[in-house]
């Protein structure tokens, strides 16, 4: 009967964990596309700021345990937004199992190319043509082709009918991290050089 009890308690924990991160995924996702296209005003801020620490809020009762993900939302024109939301809540240990070192190392390998990641640059956009990220990049057609290829390759990019190259899974949202990332490396290098 206790184990029972115990099992309950913990279900019930969890559902409310998940309605609750549901519910603040929601509000992230209406808050931050609300944000791409109007003034932040401060209500909206400290909606995106409560719903951030709920998120982050771990339960009690687990020692290794891991709340972490990705939100974001952006337009690049009228009428066109991009959202993504990627989150986990799962056991610290388990989380890190699901991408092995190789894993990550081969995948994080691809955007060691300049021109690799001048392309993606672009794709965050929509689709493009070869001479199109030729001339923007500045390098030939031949080096996008390269480039081209290596993201196809992971399939991270395709190829259109009219022969322009278009963005796939995630990739753009894989950029955009990397974005955030730097700018927090740079923050950290800037910070260290005062």
């Amino acid at each position: 009967m206790l184990i029972k009890t115990l099992i309950r308690g913990h279900f019930a924990r969890y559902i409310t964990l998940f309605f609750a991160v549901t519910l603040t995924i929601g509000l992230i996702f209406v808050v931050t596309n609300t944000l791409v296209g109007h003034e932040a005003d401060e209500e909206l801020v400290s909606q995106k700021d409560a719903a951030l620490e709920v998120l982050c809020e771990l339960p009690d009762d687990q020692k290794k345990h891991i709340s972490w993900g990705y939100v974001g939302a952006y337009r690049t024109s009228p009428g066109r937004t991009n959202s993504r939301i990627a989150f986990w809540q799962d056991d610290y240990d388990r989380f890190l199992s699901k991408a092995p070192d190789a894993a990550i190392v081969d995948f994080a390998t691809i955007f060691t190319n300049k021109n690799v990641v001048a392309v993606v640059r672009q794709l965050v956009e929509g689709k493009k043509s070869i001479a199109d990220l030729s001339e923007v990049i500045g390098v030939s057609e031949g080096e996008i082709e390269e480039a081209v290829k290596a993201l196809i390759d992971s399939q991270l990019a395709a190829r259109t009918e009219d022969n322009r190259i278009e963005p796939k899974n995630d990739v753009g949202s894989f950029f955009l991290n990397f974005v955030s990332m730097t700018t927090v490396h740079l923050g950290h290098i800037k910070s260290e050089d005062r």
